[in-house]
């Protein structure tokens, strides 16, 4: 449900401006208009700010490994200069990482030629003995080399022969080998620069541990004073001047339902104001705020990945609600799994904090519903039910019968669509004849069921004689006809109630061609029972390669136990990922579309404290 609006108009003294954003950002039921570019310098620089603590708080609880961290909080502290330290050390921690890449990769190209002094060579330099060092492939190296140089073969490494010559000063021995460049420095002084490095990054990491348990709490704080800074900059501007500069009008929105306490505080404060219904112009300005009750509440997240409803429109979210339960339940459809989502859901609600328990209690829902379709498809954790020697087997439906069920549900979910369009144009234009049209697309749609019951049956591999025995059937279809031929009427007569009648039959032939996207919509429904079909498939797999590891002796069914936990966990998390994917697809697409939802709301952000 949208909770309904009215927008205040404030008329402040210049003088008093000021103080009145404190009173209002105090009451923080105030939904400000903004008419002006948020995106001000001063502003910006409080939303990168606002980043920035965000990207330090992140990274210092990494460094809590138990979680806890002092709750004193020091609300005179700079928040830029603990910023600043914390990039500090994340800047110093990060350059020494390269530095260490760049030692390793040194000491790699190095430690193939032992570790040697550079020094003792740079000596022998000055005595007149120059050391070369060459690599080669080791069938190349020719042995002539040896008589007539003094070459000191070193190692093998990286497929090729490391070896040193030694010459007088001034000679270039005749050495076809690829020459390499004489190092400045030895192994063990590398290896030595690797431990100095080392050691700077476990002091800084120390360091940002200690200054973590002590200043988390602190930069949370700071973060919220500073996300009331950027909204009381954001809103100080949005005023417009009035008699010479004397006066300033501010507009915002509030919810009927705290009107009474706004007035009350508006009263005791003498601040003077304006109210007024929201005209047709505002509606795309309007703020949206949501109430719902516990069970469509939960859904509320799921609603927002998509887009919040237009003022002037009804909010789906509980409409949709059970369709998605029932939807995620046809594609996992494992009774099984269903089972090991409700048992998760249990645990996680007495590890995590209270905030989860919403989101926790939806799993357990979605799966509940999953154990549902899973007794009704006959599947648990990949074992095909109906295949069994169960005495209820019969209950089970098949495949044929879940595909019909799939499009059943498609079926439904669309007309119920279509009901709440109807509703919507009722409302909005307050006259019955703006949901005729919607009325007919319905009729035509119920029509078509009723003339495709007889092929659906037969699909359904019912007996024919049966099939034939039912002379309702014949009837039904015959009276489909004509009911289709009235939902065609009234939608080329009632599309458009404000146009003429010519109009209205030309908009109501091109709406016509809209059938084939009508039939689209409902195929598109298929993907609930191909999803479940393909879960339940891979969960049979699964359980076929872990029975033959049971032939393995003696540590057989220990493998055959982790296969199937692997396995069927692989399989909860892949399926599960497209149990919420498609159902979403489905509501946001095809029941959204045949709903005449528009959406495009903005959030109700009232001008309220953070702390």
């Amino acid at each position: 449900m949208i909770v309904k609006m009215k927008k205040y108009t404030f008329v402040i003294y210049h003088r008093e401006y000021q103080s009145f954003l404190e009173d209002i950002h105090d009451l923080g039921i105030v939904h400000i208009t903004e008419k002006k570019d948020v995106s001000a310098e001063s502003v910006r620089e409080k939303i990168n700010f606002i980043k920035r603590i965000d990207f330090s708080v992140k990274h210092l609880k990494t460094k809590i490994t138990d979680g806890n961290y002092s709750k004193d909080i020091k609300k005179n502290a700079d928040a830029d200069s603990l910023v600043k330290e914390v990039e500090k050390l994340y800047l110093d921690i990060d350059q020494n990482h390269q530095k260490l890449h760049q030692l390793n990769k040194e000491l790699s190209a190095q430690s193939v030629w032992g570790d040697f002094s550079v020094s003792t060579v740079n000596k022998l330099k000055d005595e007149g003995i120059e050391v070369r060092l060459y690599s080669i492939n080791p069938k190349l190296f020719d042995e002539e080399w040896g008589k007539k140089y003094a070459v000191e073969k070193i190692s093998l490494g990286g497929g090729n022969l490391n070896f040193a010559v030694f010459t007088r000063k001034g000679d270039e021995p005749e050495i076809k080998a690829e020459e390499v460049k004489m190092f400045e420095r030895s192994v063990s002084d590398i290896q030595a620069e690797i431990n100095e490095v080392k050691a700077k990054i476990t002091a800084d990491n120390k360091t940002l541990s200690k200054f973590a348990h002590d200043n988390i709490a602190t930069l949370e704080y700071l973060r919220k004073e500073t996300e009331n800074e950027k909204q009381y900059m954001k809103v100080y501007d949005e005023a417009k001047p009035a008699a010479d500069y004397k006066l300033m009008l501010l507009e915002g929105w509030i919810p009927v339902t705290s009107e009474d306490k706004a007035k009350d505080y508006f009263d005791s404060k003498r601040i003077v104001y304006l109210e007024r219904e929201p005209v047709e112009e505002e509606v795309q300005e309007v703020p949206i705020l949501m109430r719902n009750g516990k069970f469509a509440k939960m859904f509320e997240p799921i609603g927002r990945l998509f887009s919040l409803p237009s003022y002037n429109e009804i909010d789906l979210t509980a409409f949709f609600a059970p369709f998605f339960m029932l939807f995620f339940g046809f594609c996992l459809g494992d009774a099984g799994y269903g089972i090991v989502l409700i048992t998760v859901g249990a645990i996680l609600k007495f590890k995590l904090d209270k905030e989860w328990k919403p989101m926790l209690t939806l799993v357990q829902l979605l799966g509940l519903m999953t154990v549902i379709m899973g007794i009704v498809g006959g599947t648990f954790f990949g074992i095909n039910l109906i295949e069994t020697d169960l005495k209820f087997k019969d209950m089970f439906l098949d495949s044929n019968s879940m595909f019909w069920l799939a499009l059943g549900l498609g079926v439904v979910q669309i007309l119920f669509g279509m009901c709440i369009k109807m509703t919507n144009l009722i409302r909005k234009n307050g006259s019955f004849i703006y949901g005729v049209s919607t009325i007919g697309w319905m009729i035509l749609v119920l029509s078509f069921v009723a003339m495709g019951m007889k092929a659906v049956l037969a699909y359904l591999k019912v007996d024919p004689e049966t099939i034939a025995s039912l002379t309702y059937l014949d009837t039904m279809s015959s009276i489909a006809g004509k009911t289709a031929l009235v939902g065609v009427a009234l939608i080329l007569l009632f599309n458009d109630p404000k146009a003429n009648l010519g109009i209205r039959i030309l908009k109501g032939v091109w709406q016509l061609y809209d059938i084939t996207g009508l039939f689209g919509d409902v195929l598109s429904y298929i993907r609930l029972f191909a999803l479940g079909v393909s879960g339940a498939i891979l969960g049979l797999v699964i359980n076929n390669i872990a029975a033959e590891f049971l032939k393995i002796p003696y540590i057989g069914w220990v493998i055959f136990i982790l296969f199937l936990i692997v396995g069927h966990t692989g399989n909860i998390l892949l399926s599960g990922l497209g149990s919420l994917v498609h159902p979403m697809r489905l509501t946001f697409v095809e029941f959204y579309k045949n709903a005449g939802w528009t959406g495009g709301g903005k959030e109700y952000k009232p001008f309220k404290k953070s702390v």
